[in-house]
Parts: C-alpha cells; sequence; structure tokens
C-alpha cells in the first residue's frame, strides 16, 4: 500500500473508533465555520461596490473609466499584499493576523462610505484590498494547520463556495437596498459593522494552533496532525513547545521557498491558471450588473437578482468540487486526476457554456447559461486550494498569498479593460458579445494551464 493509502487507513482508523482519550472532539469544524463565515462576510465589502456602480456614478458624476479605476484599485491593493499577507500569518501568528485584519478592511469601507473626492475613494478601496489580501493565504494555512489532509478539499470547497455565496448575497441584497432607495453610503457602513463583530468573536474563540486550544482534545489532535506524519504530538511534549517549533519551522527557509516557486513549472501553472480562472471571475464582481443594466435595460433589482445566479452556481459548484476531489484522491491515490484533471476538464466545459450564452436573446436567459458554465467554474476552486496545500506543505501561506497574487493581477487589469471598453460600446452601440468571447478565452487558457500543474512537487524546503 502506498504512502497515501497508508495515510488514508490511519485517519480513518481514527475517525471511526473511539480513541484512549475518547472520541475526537469537533473544534476543528467551528473553526471551519469561522474561517468560512470570514470568506462570505468580507465580500460584504468587497462587492458593494458593484452593485452601486451606477449609483455612485450619478451620485458623485463619475465616468465608466472612472468607476474602472475605482474597482481596480481593490485588486491593485489585494495584489501587492498576498505574500506580506501570508507573513503576517506565519509571523504573529493567524489568531492575530486574521483577527486584525477582519477589523482594519471593515474601517476602510466605512472610509469608502464617507468620502466624495475621485482620490479620496480610490484609495480607500487600495486599502480595502491591502487588508483583505490576507484572507486567502491566511485561511489557506488554518487548513493546513486544523484540518486532517483527506477532508481538506471538502473543507476548501465550503471556504470557496462562502466567498461565492457572500458576493452572490451582497449582489444581490445591496441591488434590493438600492431599489428601496437606502443611500449607498448607508449601506457601506453597515456591512463594516458584520466584520468588526466577526474579529472581535474570532480572536476570543480561536487559537492559532490546535495544541492551543482548550477545547481540543488528545484524540482530536491526533486525528489532525496523523494525516500529516506531524513531527510533534500533543502527547510527545508540551503543546507551547510545540507551537513555539512549528511557528519558527513555518517562518524559516523563506528564501529557499521562493527560489523553489520561482523555478517550479508547476508554482507557474498554478498561478496561470489562477490569473485566468480570476479574470472570468472578476467580470460577475465588478462589470456584470452593469452590463445588464446597460446592455438589456433593466433595473437593480432584477440586475442584482440575474448577477447572483452565477455566483450562487459558483457556490453549487465548489461545494460539489469539493466533494469530487476528495472522492477522486482516495479513489486513485493521485493528486493529479483529483486536482489537475478535475479543473482543467472543468473549465473547458465552463468555456463551452459560456460561449453558449451568447445564443441567447433575453437577460434572464444569458444568466442562467452562464450559471451552468459558472457552476463547472466553482468545481476548480477547491482543486486549486488542495493543490496549494499540497504543495507548499509549511509554507502554504506563502504559496497560497502566491497565487491568490496572480489571480489579483487579472482584477487589477479587468475593471479597467472592462470599464473603457464599455464607454465605448455605449458610444457606439455595437455588439455586447465580444466581452463574453473574451471570457471563454480566459477559461480555455485557464483549463489549458491546469495540465502543467504537478501537485505532487513539494516547494518545501525540507521535504521531498
Amino acid at each position: 500500500m502506498t504512502d497515501a493509502g497508508n495515510q488514508g487507513s490511519v485517519v480513518t482508523h481514527l475517525e471511526g473508533q473511539s480513541i484512549s482519550d475518547g472520541r475526537p472532539t469537533r473544534v476543528r469544524w467551528i473553526v471551519l465555520a469561522l474561517v468560512s463565515f470570514a470568506s462570505a462576510s468580507a465580500y460584504l465589502t468587497r462587492y458593494c461596490i458593484s452593485a452601486a456602480n451606477t449609483t455612485i456614478q450619478r451620485d458623485l458624476e463619475f465616468d465608466d473609466e472612472q468607476m474602472g479605476a475605482i474597482m481596480s484599485a481593490f485588486a491593485l491593493g489585494y495584489l501587492f499584499c498576498q505574500v506580506p499577507g501570508g507573513w503576517l500569518g506565519n509571523r504573529f501568528g493567524t489568531r492575530l493576523a486574521f483577527a486584525g485584519i477582519s477589523l482594519f478592511w471593515s474601517l476602510c469601507n466605512v472610509w469608502s462610505g464617507i468620502v466624495s473626492a475621485f482620490y479620496n475613494l480610490w484609495a480607500s478601496r487600495f486599502a480595502l484590498g491591502v487588508f483583505q489580501a490576507g484572507l486567502t493565504p491566511l485561511s489557506g494555512k488554518i487548513l493546513q494547520d486544523w484540518i486532517p489532509l483527506h477532508h481538506r478539499g471538502k473543507s476548501s470547497s465550503w471556504i470557496g463556495a462562502s466567498m461565492s455565496l457572500g458576493g452572490a448575497f451582497t449582489l444581490w441584497f445591496t441591488g434590493w437596498l438600492l431599489d428601496r432607495e437606502y443611500g449607498w453610503r448607508v449601506i457601506f457602513n453597515g456591512y463594516s459593522v458584520v466584520g468588526i463583530l466577526w474579529a472581535v468573536g474570532f480572536y476570543w474563540f480561536f487559537r492559532t494552533f490546535p495544541q492551543e486550544h482548550p477545547g481540543v482534545n488528545a484524540a482530536e489532535m491526533t486525528l489532525i496532525e496523523a494525516s500529516d506524519g506531524a513531527a510533534f504530538t500533543s502527547t510527545d511534549q508540551d503543546s507551547a513547545t510545540h507551537s513555539a517549533n512549528k511557528r519558527g519551522a513555518d517562518s524559516s527557509g523563506g528564501g529557499a521557498v521562493f527560489w523553489n516557486m520561482l523555478s517550479s513549472t508547476s508554482m507557474w501553472a498554478l498561478s496561470i491558471q489562477s490569473f485566468f480562472r480570476a479574470a472570468g471571475y472578476a467580470f460577475f464582481v465588478t462589470w456584470f450588473f452593469a452590463f445588464l443594466e446597460y446592455a438589456y435595460g433593466i433595473g437593480k433589482l432584477e440586475a442584482g437578482f440575474y448577477n447572483s445566479l452565477p455566483l450562487i452556481a459558483v457556490v453549487v459548484g465548489s461545494l460539489a468540487g469539493g466533494l469530487i476531489v476528495d472522492f477522486l484522491w482516495r479513489s486513485t491515490n493521485s493528486k493529479w486526476i483529483s486536482r489537475s484533471g478535475t479543473a482543467s476538464a472543468a473549465l473547458f466545459v465552463c468555456a463551452f457554456f459560456t460561449f453558449a450564452s451568447t445564443w441567447t436573446a433575453e437577460a434572464w436567459q444569458l444568466a442562467m447559461v452562464i450559471a451552468i458554465g459558472a457552476f463547472f467554474s466553482g468545481i476548480g476552486s477547491p482543486a486549486a486550494w488542495a493543490a496549494t496545500i499540497d504543495m507548499g506543505r509549511r509554507h502554504t501561506a506563502i504559496v497560497m498569498g502566491t497565487m491568490n497574487m496572480a489571480g489579483c493581477l487579472a482584477g487589477v487589469v479587468l475593471p479597467i479593460v472592462l470599464g473603457n471598453w464599455f464607454g465605448e460600446i455605449r458610444q457606439s452601440g455595437s455588439s455586447w458579445d465580444p466581452v463574453i468571447y473574451l471570457h471563454v478565452v480566459f477559461y480555455v487558457c485557464g483549463a489549458v494551464s491546469w495540465l502543467f500543474v504537478d501537485p505532487n512537487v513539494s516547494l518545501d524546503t525540507e521535504t521531498v
């Protein structure tokens, strides 16, 4: 039997029967729920501006090009601070780092809600991106520390689904509030309260490592560590010593791991797929709301509902993808099949349905067909998380930050490109279909990139 098979047998044994210290506690699942909620609530502050796009334009007398630059500002800050966001978790622990960034990104959204000048709004969205940049790498680090290997696909899918669900809810609910003439400034400030309350609750309950949490028993600790073959267990030595050693290990070897990433074909391919997958997704969370308003002449309530459909489909696809990733891993013991092969096939199917959406005539028809494609796009999300954790190991936060940084680059470019393009289309009265064709190309390129990702490649300096 392979090492992976032996690990799976050990974990199955631990989960399936009582251990001398009793059945495993379930603190790890509460932690997963907290991280998933943070992912969802972060998108309240991130995407409320997309639904309020045309409202802000009228209120502040901005044009499409200016709003494109403002929405790009978030992604620019997000891009620059992906790796620093992961480093914060390694240096100060995920407990302090995660609570801190949630508090500050919430305050940045309050800032967005009180300014009027173009550069002030741009700066507030840039700062919001800076503090939300740590969300994905810190979440990946928490999964690596708290979740057994054979549940990481499912756990990643819950986080990915929560992100899309948060985005879908934000676009629909913000459209609903605007339709009822709530001011966009009031909406922004209200959303900020959620992140502040979460930061307080998370810091009170969470601990960076399972060994530090008073609610984790020895059985749960053994279950978590057995799947990764951890060098320490809570029964081997004092948990505080373990935590100190592990935190030191996580922050060591930084220069070497950056060189390993730079020289790895798999890391480049993982980053390239992240760029193209994010480019496709960026449309739905920046300009799709306005696209529906402009191309079909519908109101905010309808646009918000139709805009939410692809994001809800991504949620369902992400959850299904987590189950598929875990099932294929257990069935084949192949990380390439369960990660790379799955994501590549899903993105090819997504590209087909995105192209097919141009054959429709009504807004609801286009949204439905695009949503089918988005379902398959969502399948790739847990595969990307699982592959990143597989390759990053001790340096998961840094590797996750690097992959996400590539996706952020798409988030910087696309809002500006689409903002300028939308202005030209509205002036010329030309077809909106080329906007969809561009996104078909994105998904095909992402699918091809996945073929070159080998999740068995380790970027850790001390593992093979």
